[in-house]
């Protein structure tokens, strides 16, 4: 048989491409003045191969091979690429059964008890006209008043919002998974699923995990729709943007982000015709859904709740230049803290948010990456922030870092998948474990679900408790008066959730309410500390017609209740009162009507 002249010149021209292709090294050294190259089959890359015959029994080959560890690493990740619709779904079903055990153990906080009190009425219609009375758009009122036929209890109350929780993740992921690479989606997927403020508010009786829901699928219907050049999809991301401001009126800020970003779209892609006259009779209709709300709502809403306090309170002070960018600073470090409940690694991540911005505004200078709409995208990310950072500066909405501000979740939670599964080259393994260390880090040093609450302080364990020494202690008939966020608390849990609450029950000081042998009055505040009681105690006691000496219990639970831990402090008076506490924000005060109409303790021969 014939033997070939060895093709040395162009095996290497090819091995030097291929390097150059697959970032991969294989070196060939032949030994031997006589030697020429034998046979070479390695195996490159995704499985490519080059091969030579043997041209003599002298010729010898020494090769140097990929190192095993990276070698076991790029199995790792095309494992984890072929499993990744496996993955998902269990990282979905893990966010599920997270949200459902935090929302079984706690007990109802007062602005969860305050939305129940509302759509717990005798017909849709009343607690649609009960609703108008409250801050947030009627949707929340109206789904739960049909949900709560199936079950009162906390957690069946709460699964509205665990299952619209969770489907957020899996929106999360399927949408930035597009926009970004299946590595991004999975980063989102992760975080969405297990940061401390999806988790609570996924698990509460409020309209932000609906929010959240109908946020991400507008985002990804919007997405395929512009893709795809789908009609039917720019009508469903339309009517998901409707549900969207129905659940929670900053949706608005939302709206002009997403509007932005169709608009850049629907220009430089030369969309169908139809997807066009699709998303202007969506948006016809996003503002006739406008109007409405202003006219039988927001319109009237300062002669329900005045001037909203949260507002106020976290609007930028003025001073200046330099003032403005330490507000800006601090406000949206503290979004970040909300998310992750860990100063360090907010302010790891506030950083590299700001550079993934400046990566999608400047991306066609910065990256040839095809995928990413430049800077269409960037605008998406940016406008939202930068529209409710404006309002906070006009002291018209609440920029800081609660849940007022969470809708700007998805957004930032993309932002941050986007520049994370850059620096980890598209890696799965690496974004896998980036985003699972933030989660777990932001979960274990986090006290918090909710403000002046720790989880430990919200056991429902803790509230049964004082329900029951309550129900066995105080005598039938005895007065029980609290704060206005304590009287919502014991509506639920001392009357029972079938008790329809009158409106306007405690707007007077001599509006009472009788429950199960008990009357409760409460003090027209929200929240009750040790000075407010010694001045106010007399004008309700005697508009309450209660006698010289006779018995009161106040009960005080909710956000941050001190009274307790206060009167001892607060007097002499009161240094033999003996507070029955359970945690730190449920307790029970026995005391009794002094001579001149003032609190006094009930124990007698005090020291």
């Amino acid at each position: 048989m014939a033997s070939r002249a060895p093709e040395t010149g162009g095996l290497w021209t090819r091995i030097k491409r291929l390097r150059s292709n697959w970032n991969f090294v294989e070196e060939v050294e032949v030994g031997g003045p006589k030697s020429s190259r034998k046979a070479v089959n390695s195996r490159l890359n995704h499985g490519l191969t080059i091969e030579t015959e043997p041209q003599s029994a002298h010729e010898s080959v020494t090769r140097t091979a990929v190192p095993p560890a990276t070698s076991t690493v790029r199995g790792i990740d095309a494992w984890l690429t072929g499993r990744l619709d496996l993955f998902a779904p269990a990282v979905v079903v893990a966010a599920l059964l997270v949200r459902i055990f935090v929302a079984g153990r706690s007990f109802l906080n007062p602005d969860e008890a305050l939305h129940y009190i509302i759509l717990n009425q005798r017909s849709a219609y009343w607690a649609y006209r009960i609703s108008l009375t409250n801050a947030h758009p009627p949707l929340i009122y109206l789904l739960l008043y049909y949900w709560k036929f199936l079950g009162r209890s906390e957690l069946m109350l709460r699964f509205p919002s665990v299952i619209a929780g969770t489907a957020a993740c899996w929106f999360a992921y399927k949408w930035t998974g597009r926009v970004f690479g299946r590595a991004a989606g999975a980063i989102a997927l992760i975080l969405f699923a297990f940061s401390p403020a999806t988790i609570a508010l996924s698990a509460q009786v409020r309209s932000y995990a609906l929010l959240l829901f109908f946020e991400t699928a507008a985002l990804y219907f919007a997405e395929v729709a512009l893709s795809e050049g789908s009609v039917r999809k720019m009508w469903s991301f339309s009517a998901l943007l409707c549900l969207a401001i129905l659940s929670h009126y900053s949706a608005i800020f939302f709206a002009i982000a997403i509007g932005a970003y169709v608009v850049a779209r629907l220009v430089e892609g030369r969309s169908p015709r139809g997807v066009v006259i699709a998303w202007l009779g969506g948006q016809a209709g996003l503002l006739a859904l406008c109007g409405f709300l202003y006219v039988t709502h927001v319109s009237k809403l300062r002669s329900y709740i005045g001037t909203p306090e949260v507002a106020i309170e976290n609007s930028y002070p003025g001073g200046g230049h330099e003032h403005l960018f330490t507000y800006a600073r601090e406000r949206t470090l503290g979004i970040f803290i909300y998310l992750f409940e860990n100063h360090y690694v907010a302010q790891g991540l506030l950083l590299f948010w700001i550079l993934a911005i400046a990566i999608l505004l400047l991306g066609h200078s910065m990256t040839r990456n095809r995928r990413i709409r430049f800077p269409a995208t960037g605008v998406l990310m940016l406008v939202p922030v930068l529209a409710v950072f404006g309002a906070g500066v006009a002291g018209h909405y609440p920029y800081v870092g609660s849940r007022h501000t969470v809708f700007l979740a998805p957004m930032l939670f993309a932002a941050l998948s986007f520049f994370l599964a850059k620096v980890t080259r598209q890696k799965l393994w690496a974004a896998g474990v980036i985003a699972i260390l933030l989660v777990v880090t932001s979960n274990a040093s986090g006290p918090l679900f909710e403000p002046y609450i720790t989880k430990e302080n919200q056991r429902l364990a803790l509230m049964k408790a004082a329900v029951s020494d309550m129900q066995r202690d105080v005598p039938a008939g005895s007065l029980i008066m609290t704060d206005y966020q304590s009287a919502l608390l014991l509506v639920y849990y001392l009357c029972g959730p079938d008790l329809i609450l009158p409106v306007g029950a405690f707007n007077l000081p001599a509006s009472r309410l009788k429950c199960n042998g008990y009357t409760i009055a409460s003090f027209q505040t929200w929240s009750m500390q040790a000075p407010f009681l010694l001045q106010h105690f007399e004008e309700l006691a005697n508009a309450q017609r209660m006698a010289l000496g006779e018995r009161v219990w106040i009960f005080q639970s909710g956000w941050g209740p001190t009274l307790a831990a206060d009167l001892p402090r607060a007097s002499r008076q009161f240094r033999c009162v003996t507070p029955r506490t359970y945690g730190d924000n449920i307790s029970i005060i026995p005391l009794a009507v002094g001579a001149d109409f003032t609190p006094v303790a009930t124990v007698s021969n005090c020291p």
